[in-house]
């Protein structure tokens, strides 16, 4: 009895031993297969993503080539712009120097013609032997029109009327004409205000500075000795 369960025993061990072995061998050949398969696969794979990877090379090379040539044309465009804008531009104040220059030239014939009168240096050394104050720089033309100040509101007759008519061409006389006392005037103690302001008008000093500081208290002028008289080098 004993013997016949080992011989069965070794009966079973045999068969399942000739199971596994037939599974082994099974499970090898489908390893096989599955490597051979793969090597069929893999060369094709590559070749696939070799032509791929050289489409999208080729696609992007493309792509630079066009966008180098948009950004060149752009480029380009805008050079031409810039040119012609500065050419403009340059045409331009050109015509506006010509235009500045023949309306200076103008006006400068203008003032020539007329005999118009610019700046007047007031040194009338007839009147003074010496002068402790500055210079006054008297702008006629200024006076006239930027201030917009009538010919009679200087020059008047002997009458103390203004001439109001006046032509740049019309010969006028100076102020010590009539004023032609020299020198600076003084007040004698017994003078009243009023025979003291017609002895001071005697004088050029007198009647030059009633002129101006006269008007310049109705029009807001300057009225200080060092407003209009610089101070001396």
């Amino acid at each position: 009895m004993k013997r016949v369960m080992l011989l069965g025993i070794v009966c079973i061990f045999i068969f399942v031993g000739c199971g596994q072995e037939d599974d082994r061998q099974s499970a090898g050949e489908k390893t096989g297969e599955t490597v051979a398969a793969e090597k069929q696969e893999t060369p094709e794979t590559g070749e696939t993503v070799k032509a791929e990877a050289e489409q999208v090379a080729q696609g992007v090379e493309e792509k630079a080539e066009e966008t180098a040539e948009a950004v060149k044309q752009e480029a380009g465009q805008a050079v031409d712009t810039v040119k012609e804008e500065a050419a403009e531009t340059a045409e331009s104040v050109a015509e506006n120097i010509e235009e500045t220059g023949q309306t200076a030239a103008q006006k400068t014939g203008e003032t020539k013609a007329s005999g118009a009168v610019g700046v007047i240096e007031m040194k009338n050394e007839a009147a003074f032997s010496q002068h402790n104050m500055g210079i006054v720089m008297f702008d006629h033309q200024a006076h006239v029109d930027e201030y917009e100040l009538g010919c009679g509101k200087c020059h008047h007759d002997e009458n103390n009327q203004p001439l109001n008519d006046l032509s740049y061409d019309d010969p006028v006389k100076g102020c010590m004409a009539c004023h032609d006392k020299k020198g600076r005037p003084s007040r004698e103690g017994s003078m009243s205000d009023q025979q003291w302001k017609q002895a001071q008008l005697a004088y050029y000093y007198g009647a030059i500075h009633e002129n101006c500081m006269g008007c310049h208290k109705e029009t807001s002028g300057p009225v200080g000795c060092m407003e209009c008289h610089p101070k001396p080098e």
